[in-house]
């Protein structure tokens, strides 16, 4: 196993509870080179997450596609416990993170939370009685970029929006583009500029080896207030951000592109059909803000292009003219892992 991915793991589960703790050492090799998430209940069997699918811990330190009383059960003492100790001890300090439903490691990973919303004047102000969490694994796959290079820059940068399901690899992707443009891989050394708000792209800033020597990280800023901060303050060649979601953030998006900066964007949908849906991708198809799109297939296959499109294409119904990459990439799309 990857020393590096080892040690990422190892920190992880050492905000678990010490018994869960235990049954995660048992795992073999291969299996832990291949979680994606582990999902802690209360009361209920701490679940396995793979490209697979889910399957639950056992007693012996394997894993099981059946539920039985070898399970291991989490109880809610421990959620509660491994809650508090991802805090620090300190509930307080993540508040903005917890009503949004999450909490950010800081080695990256997210922890999704769930429980009872507690409303004040209409808006959820706390999340209390939290019974169930779920820790995404990040990983850092060096060269899984490359088919950007070769079937949408082509030389030249563009606007990239890259299209996939949850799990499907879009936040390892465009970490590894990130580093890639950064490091000369079309023979400059781009400026980039990462908005990571949610912390899952560059969380610590401190391992360069990861960042590339000309990123810079824009850490915990909401996406459009950190755009509109780098197009006005650090002048990029290409800004890259995750998750993009609302008009707001397509506004700055939109207003970046008018500057010269070019942009590097993922947005969840699981076909063509769906992101034809999205109203923020309409207000950048409208606008003419993207030039090339990328699928990524789905959870089973991290990280594999299905097609890269011209964003014109996407309301073509035939899409005669895409690229496919489903077999033509199998071989890079294999040695990632999904975050």
């Amino acid at each position: 196993m990857d020393k590096s991915f080892s040690n990422n793991f190892n920190n992880i589960i050492s905000y678990i509870s010490p018994r869960i703790q235990m049954y995660l050492k048992k795992m073999s090799e291969p299996m832990i080179e291949n979680i994606q998430e582990i999902r802690l209940r209360s009361d209920r069997p701490v679940v396995i997450v793979t490209p697979t699918g889910s399957s639950f811990l056992t007693l012996s330190g394997k894993t099981s596609y059946i539920y039985s009383s070898n399970c291991v059960i989490s109880s809610e003492n421990e959620i509660v416990d491994t809650v508090n100790k991802m805090c620090g001890y300190s509930m307080h300090s993540h508040y903005e993170d917890i009503i949004n439903g999450y909490i950010t490691l800081p080695n990256g990973s997210r922890v999704g939370l769930c429980g009872t919303a507690v409303y004040e004047k209409e808006k959820v102000k706390n999340i209390k009685n939290i019974n169930s969490i779920n820790i995404r694994i990040p990983r850092t796959v060096f060269g899984v970029s490359e088919p950007i290079f070769n079937g949408a820059y082509k030389g030249k940068l563009k606007n990239l929006l890259i299209v996939g399901p949850p799990s499907s690899g879009k936040t390892t992707m465009l970490r590894d583009l990130a580093f890639q443009l950064s490091s000369g891989r079309m023979g400059k050394y781009h400026k980039i500029c990462v908005v990571d708000e949610r912390k899952e792209l560059f969380p610590s800033q401190q391992d360069i080896k990861s960042l590339g020597p000309n990123t810079d990280v824009l850490l915990g800023f909401p996406k459009g207030k950190g755009i509109s901060m780098a197009v006005r303050t650090l002048s990029p060649d290409v800004i890259i951000c995750d998750e993009i979601g609302t008009s707001e953030e397509a506004s700055e998006v939109l207003n970046g592109v008018n500057c010269g900066t070019k942009f590097a964007l993922s947005i969840h949908a699981d076909s063509v059909e769906e992101l034809k849906n999205k109203r923020v991708f309409k207000e950048f198809f409208e606008l003419n803000a993207i030039d090339k799109i990328l699928f990524l297939s789905d959870a089973s296959n991290p990280c594999k292009i299905s097609k890269i499109i011209n964003a014109d294409e996407v309301f073509n119904e035939n899409n005669n003219s895409c690229y496919d990459y489903v077999n033509v990439h199998s071989n890079i799309a294999g040695i990632c892992k999904a975050n």
